[in-house]
């Protein structure tokens, strides 16, 4: 591959078309091994960074009712912290990601984020006071941050990137489902809570070390020394102004912002109202397990019935269904029908963010990739933060209930919100002949798009 430009090692800015040289119809011919490990170890190192964010995501709903009794009686407001420490983690890695990736590149960045993300895990699990969990999740939150809008970016120019992208974000949701079944076992032999960060600290160091492997150490030609400036390169590069002013993308990450605060909302709190509301004892601990068991199967098995009834009909329908199913375990008493419920739940919000991604790669030009992933893996993220911080608060005034009323709420919001999204009208990023490599940068007209 030494005769291509290596995408990994670029900065997340869009490039003329003539910077790269294209070999479309004998690229894979020309892999020799080296290239296919790397190759491999690329697209491995994304799931694993995602299934390593996933079990960072997963655990502290299980982990919220023994760290309010491991630092004695904290409110549900002050451990809540822990999501405005998450926030301000993606609003720094919003502001920084693009100067950032220009200066170290996709494949380096992610390495760093990794590192960053278990800085933080390590920190917890050295059992520092509580006043220190908030700062240290804002750290992980950067790393995090940093992760995902380089390995959506990557995942998302590969050939078949809907279904990579599925792939990808279902393997988060497996690190999300394991997460709280360990933490709940771990919490019932009665081990202190910042113990289990241990598990996600050695996440991050699998993440690096298969990473590293894909982007860092390459044979490639290429050298981060030698890219052009933002100036040099020219009018390929969309700034953040021009990307935000998209109808397409203002849209989306708005969504993106209630679908990620209903989804880390119910993850984090469902197993605190159901201890409290359903006296589920310790077995509430396997209801985040329950939910992201149904947001991975769903990101699989829900991939034909949303391409057949089309993004635009099933996202909606989806968030219906997950609308009725807080509704049920809002009325209904019994704890076996909320756990349903909730793994009802997940599973229809399961297609709901890969859909969103490939939608925004689909219907925006290739410059305006690096901006609007970047805004929807940081700042979109914001949601996850800001509305369970909001749940928790509440339920110090008024109790755990609320956690009902505010998602039907949120799922209401996004119903409405799906209808501001234009489509594409027709599929975008089409080869008569072959699929593109990634490496390959290409302009998309921004007016093919549905805005019905």
């Amino acid at each position: 591959m030494s005769g291509l430009c290596d995408e990994a090692e670029q900065p997340l800015l869009a490039r003329r078309q003539g910077d790269c040289v294209s070999r479309v119809g004998t690229v894979t011919a020309d892999l020799d091994k080296t290239g296919k490990f790397r190759a491999l170890a690329r697209i491995v190192g994304c799931c694993v960074s995602a299934a390593s964010a996933g079990w960072h995501d997963g655990c502290i709903g299980a982990l919220i009712p023994y760290l309010q009794v491991y630092y004695g009686s904290v409110s549900d407001e002050k451990v809540s912290l822990v999501f405005i420490g998450s926030f301000s983690g993606y609003t720094l890695a919003s502001l920084l990601n693009v100067n950032l990736s220009t200066r170290l590149g996709l494949g380096r960045l992610l390495v760093l984020g990794a590192a960053i993300q278990g800085l933080g895990s390590a920190i917890i699990a050295f059992r520092p006071p509580f006043t220190a969990i908030p700062v240290c999740y804002a750290v992980a939150g950067f790393g995090i941050a940093l992760q995902d809008a380089q390995y959506n970016t990557y995942v998302a120019r590969l050939p078949g990137a809907s279904t990579k992208l599925g792939i990808v974000h279902a393997l988060y949701g497996v690190g999300a489902l394991a997460s709280p079944v360990v933490a709940t076992l771990v919490m019932r032999a009665n081990a202190p809570p910042p113990l289990f960060y241990f598990t996600n600290l050695a996440w991050c160091v699998a993440s690096m070390t298969v990473l590293s492997a894909g982007f860092v150490f390459s044979s490639s030609n290429s050298s981060d020394r030698r890219f052009r400036s933002t100036a040099e390169i020219g009018d390929g590069i969309a700034s953040l102004r021009t990307v935000i002013s998209s109808r397409v993308v203002w849209a989306t990450l708005l969504f993106v912002s209630l679908y990620t605060g209903t989804e880390t909302s119910e993850a984090g709190w469902i197993v605190s109202f159901l201890m409290r509301e359903r006296d589920g004892g310790a077995m509430s601990g396997y209801a985040s397990a329950a939910f992201y068991g149904g947001l991975t199967s769903g990101r699989v098995m829900l991939l034909p019935l949303t391409a057949y009834i089309s993004e635009k009909k099933a996202v909606p329908i989806y968030a219906i269904i997950a609308l009725i199913m807080q509704v049920v375990i809002w009325t209904s008493p019994s704890f076996l029908i909320d756990l349903i419920a909730v793994a009802a739940c997940g599973f229809v919000m399961g297609p709901c963010y890969p859909v969103t991604v490939s939608l925004v790669t689909k219907a925006t030009p290739h410059g305006h990739h690096p901006g609007a992933l970047s805004l929807m893996a940081c700042l979109g993220q914001s949601g996850s933060a800001l509305f369970p911080f909001l749940v928790g608060s509440l339920a110090d005034i008024y109790g755990i209930k609320v956690l009902q009323p505010m998602l039907v709420t949120l799922f209401g919001g996004m119903v409405i919100l799906w209808q501001l999204v234009p489509f594409p009208k027709v599929q975008l990023h089409r080869s008569p002949i072959v699929a593109k490599p990634a490496s390959v940068g290409e302009g998309v007209d921004p007016t093919t798009t549905d805005n019905s």
